[in-house]
């Protein structure tokens, strides 16, 4: 079989012995030109987990391996993406939660509020991760409109600390106000910055 890698073809021999070598020389070419691993393609089947497994179940008759990278800055731009898309979908969901909590929550309330703290929990967990790259200049096309970003971030996590207190002390209507008045307002400017971000990536 064949296994193709950035711009290099392997011959290998369809043999269980061989896996651990093919993946010890996709991980050494990975490493060597500062790129990421995405995902396999084994004749023509994409395939994105248990990358052993699916190769040692189908070893005899496997033709050729694609091995998909992306550059940390194709990762950043996908990310940035899926943060958009999230946003955008959950701006119209948080004012209908809030207004909710100006009423009688229910149980399904309190699972919508939860899984919007982890929705934020996960943009700021995004965040961190690109913006501890030492090469955050050369992944982020405008590094100004990121700083500017970044100060939403910052005000986001105040405000979840501020959040957390509110639902400690119970005061519904405080919660509701938080939601519709602060977190509302501060999607939408995330959303413009994201919006820059995103459409200057792709130029």
């Amino acid at each position: 079989m064949k296994v193709y890698i950035l711009d290099q073809t392997l011959e290998c021999e369809n043999s269980k012995n061989q896996i651990e070598e093919i993946f010890k020389e996709i991980n050494e070419k990975i490493s060597n030109n500062n790129v990421l691993f995405s995902h396999l393609i084994i004749d023509g089947s994409e395939v994105y987990g248990e990358f052993d497994n699916y190769i040692l179940e189908n070893i005899n008759q496997i033709k050729e391996i694609k091995v998909v990278t992306k550059t940390l800055k194709e990762v950043a731009q996908e990310t940035l993406l899926s943060t958009l898309d999230y946003i955008e979908r959950a701006n119209p969901e948080i004012e209908a939660l809030s207004n909710e909590f100006y009423k009688t929550p229910e149980i399904n309330t309190w699972k919508k509020l939860t899984e919007l703290i982890e929705g934020i929990n996960w943009i700021m967990s995004t965040f961190t991760y690109i913006d501890s790259n030492p090469n955050l200049k050369n992944i982020v096309i405008s590094y100004e409109n990121w700083n500017l970003y970044a100060k939403d971030i910052y005000s986001l996590k105040e405000l979840i600390v501020e959040f957390e207190e509110i639902m400690e002390n119970g005061d519904l209507v405080s919660l509701a106000d938080i939601l519709s008045y602060e977190i509302v307002p501060l999607f939408n400017s995330m959303k413009d910055k994201l919006e820059t971000l995103v459409s200057q990536g792709k130029n």
